[in-house]
C-alpha cells in the first residue's frame, strides 16, 4: 500500500474497509469480474456503500478502497487493463479493471516496463495545464510537482538498494515514508521540469543496470524491515508495483485536473 494512506491506515475506519476487501474469497469475486471487463471495486462497492455511508463524504477513504482492491489484485498478478472503468452506485464512479488472467512478465520485460515510464509520465503532464502543476487531488494524494518528485527520489533509493544486495551479505533494507520524505524535501518548491528530466536520467541509467545482472545476481537477497527477505529481482518488480501504483494515482489526477480547467465539457457529458 503507498505510504500516502499511512495516516489513514492507522484509524480503526481503515482497519474496517480493509477486513471487508481483503477479506478470504474476496479475490476470487474480484477475478470474476475481471475476466469479463467490468472494475474490480464493483464486486463490494454495494456493500461498502451499505454499511460505511459515512465514507461518501470522505473522499480519502474511498481513494483507499480502490487502492486495497489494486493491492489484492497485483499480489495475485494481474495487470491493470484499463484504469478508469464504470462502476454504479453514487459512491464510486470509476474503478480499474484488471486482466482477466494473472500475468508474470519475464525479468526483461519488467525492465522494459520500468524504461516507459518517464515518457509516460512526461506525456500526462504535457496534457494538464501549467498553473495546475502543483495543485492536489481531493482526499489525500500528491501533485503532479510531487509525483515527479518522489519519482525521481524514489528510484535513487531503490538504485541503492539493487547496489547493496548486488554486493553485501543480506543488508537491511528499510521502507522509505513517501509522505514524510515530500514534506522534508519541500516538493512544492521544487521545479517540476527539472524534476522530470533528473527522473528521466535516473531512471535510464537504473534501467541500464538492470540489464547487466545475472540471473545468480538477481537471486542475492536482502531483508526488508528486519523481518521479510527479498531477492533482488523480487525489488525491482517492487519498482515496477510502484510505477503501477503511481500510474492509476496520475490517471485519478489528470481526469480531476482535467475537470478543473474544463467544466463545462466535463458538465455536458
Amino acid at each position: 500500500m503507498h505510504s500516502r494512506f499511512d495516516r489513514f491506515k492507522a484509524t480503526p475506519l481503515a482497519s474496517q474497509l480493509e477486513a471487508l476487501i481483503d477479506a478470504p474469497g474476496r479475490y476470487a469475486e474480484y477475478a470474476v469480474l475481471s475476466r469479463v471487463g467490468v472494475a474490480a471495486i464493483a464486486a463490494v462497492a454495494e456493500e461498502i456503500a451499505q454499511k460505511f455511508p459515512e465514507i461518501g463524504e470522505d473522499t480519502t477513504a474511498r481513494q483507499y478502497c480502490g487502492a486495497l482492491v489494486a493491492e489484492v489484485m497485483r499480489r495475485h498478478g494481474h495487470e491493470v487493463a484499463q484504469a478508469r472503468g464504470r462502476v454504479s452506485g453514487a459512491l464510486f464512479s470509476y474503478g480499474a479493471v484488471f486482466s482477466a488472467q494473472p500475468v508474470v512478465l519475464p525479468f526483461e520485460a519488467v525492465v522494459e516496463a520500468l524504461a516507459t515510464m518517464p515518457e509516460r509520465f512526461a506525456a500526462l503532464v504535457k496534457r494538464v495545464p501549467m498553473n495546475l502543476w502543483s495543485r492536489r487531488p481531493g482526499g489525500t494524494g500528491f501533485s503532479l510537482l510531487e509525483h515527479a518528485c518522489h519519482l525521481r527520489d524514489l528510484d535513487a533509493i531503490f538504485a541503492e538498494r539493487f547496489s547493496i544486495v548486488r554486493k553485501a551479505q543480506l543488508p537491511e533494507i528499510a521502507s522509505v515514508n513517501g509522505t514524510a520524505l515530500a514534506e522534508e524535501r519541500d516538493y512544492l518548491r521544487q521545479d517540476l521540469v527539472a524534476a522530470m528530466g533528473e527522473f528521466s536520467e535516473g531512471r535510464a541509467r537504473l534501467c541500464a543496470s538492470l540489464k547487466r545482472l545475472t540471473p545468480e545476481q538477481r537471486l542475492r537477497c536482502g531483508l526488508r524491515d528486519g523481518v521479510r527477505r527479498m531477492t533482488l529481482e523480487e525489488l525491482v518488480r517492487e519498482l515496477l508495483d510502484h510505477d503501477r501504483t503511481h500510474g492509476l494515482e496520475l490517471e485519478e489526477l489528470e481526469s480531476e485536473l482535467q475537470e478543473k480547467a474544463h467544466p463545462r465539457a466535463f458538465s455536458a457529458s
